[in-house]
């Protein structure tokens, strides 16, 4: 099963856990069974449109994805990574 690894600033929603195995075959559904275990940790990723948030960049396998590609399909052993990009001046 994939797994989802979460940022520092976004592990309030799930109970301070790092990694989460989840049951997915796209980027979009490992957010969403993500979601289903942590309430609140799809938001912080996507907007109410469903596109990936502007401070928000995400990996599979160490490979940033483009931020339309977020229906992207994973594997088993793939490794999705959550980036927060922090913001400020």
């Amino acid at each position: 099963m994939p797994k989802v690894e979460v940022p520092a600033r976004y592990r309030g929603t799930t109970g301070g856990l790092r990694l989460i195995e989840v049951d997915a075959d796209s980027v979009r559904s490992c957010i969403e069974a993500v979601e289903i275990q942590h309430p609140g940790f799809r938001e912080l990723i996507l907007d109410s449109e469903g596109n990936v948030r502007r401070f928000v960049r995400l990996f599979v396998n160490g490979e940033e994805l483009d931020r339309d590609a977020v229906d992207a399909p994973v594997a088993d052993a793939d490794h999705v990574q959550v980036l927060a990009a922090a913001a400020g001046g």
